[in-house]
């Protein structure tokens, strides 16, 4: 799957985008445990926003290979 990063998360983790596979779907759950072993916890904290194929997504959406997420900061305003 591919995944995107946007905003800060992009600025700090250097990269906007990455190609991961699974053998099987997999929860947005699981695809954030496996980047903050990769990346660290500070990057994924639990209000960072999450879409699947443009689509607003929960934890517990599931995702397979050939679907695309992407991965953003909540949006401050003033």
């Amino acid at each position: 799957m591919r995944i995107l990063y946007f905003a800060s998360l992009k600025e700090n983790l250097n990269t906007s985008d990455e190609n991961i596979n699974f053998s099987s779907p997999v929860t947005i759950s699981l695809i954030k445990e496996e980047l903050v072993k990769k990346y660290g916890e500070q990057y994924f904290p639990k209000n960072l926003l999450c879409a699947v194929n443009h689509e607003i997504a929960s934890e517990a959406t599931l995702v397979n290979n050939e679907d695309e997420v992407a991965f953003f900061p909540p949006v401050t305003g003033g």
